[in-house]
């Protein structure tokens, strides 16, 4: 039960920023004003760049440490093995992009979520963690129309959740 309450926190969480990050429009950065609702932040256009950037690097942090967590219980199991090399390669990408833009890249201390009892289980927790990832990249998106390059990365990581990740996390979850 707590690793589920925590799975749930988790994607609570993820869904939680992408209706931020969504929220956050450039209308709003234009007018330099906090949109009419009180309280709401708006940031400097690299500041939107920064926190886009780390909302994607922190979950690719977090699913490469949660694929690991299975590699580490159940041994060099499909697909964790290959889709874990490609969130190193996702975080590589993101790296790039901070580097381009001259932000700090943030500390790699997300830690994964809590590996589930079976490989079955593991599986299933893949296919709800790349709909999410895949999810929070369309929100994304949605607040980096200014920086083509951002929206090249972002769109090629969402595809991969989709067209890649996420069907090899269906057939192992079987």
């Amino acid at each position: 039960m707590v690793s589920q309450t925590f799975r749930l926190s988790q994607i609570i969480f993820i869904l939680a920023m992408v209706l931020f990050l969504a929220g956050c429009s450039d209308n709003d950065d234009e007018q330099g004003s906090a949109g009419g609702s009180g309280g709401t932040v708006i940031f400097t256009e690299t500041g939107d760049l920064n926190n886009y950037l780390t909302a994607a690097i922190n979950d690719e942090y977090r699913a490469r440490d949660t694929y690991q967590g299975v590699i580490d219980k159940f041994g060099n199991v499909r697909p964790f093995v290959s889709i874990k090399r490609s969130e190193e390669q996702h975080i590589r990408l993101l790296v790039g992009l901070y580097n381009t833009y001259g932000i700090s890249v943030p500390s790699d201390t997300v830690g994964g979520l809590a590996t589930p009892a079976t490989l079955g289980a593991s599986c299933s927790l893949g296919v709800q963690a790349e709909i999410a990832n895949a999810d929070m990249y369309v929100g994304l998106l949605a607040g980096t129309t200014n920086y083509p390059d951002v929206q090249d990365v972002f769109k090629r990581l969402r595809d991969a959740s989709l067209y890649q990740h996420l069907p090899a996390f269906q057939n192992c979850a079987e």
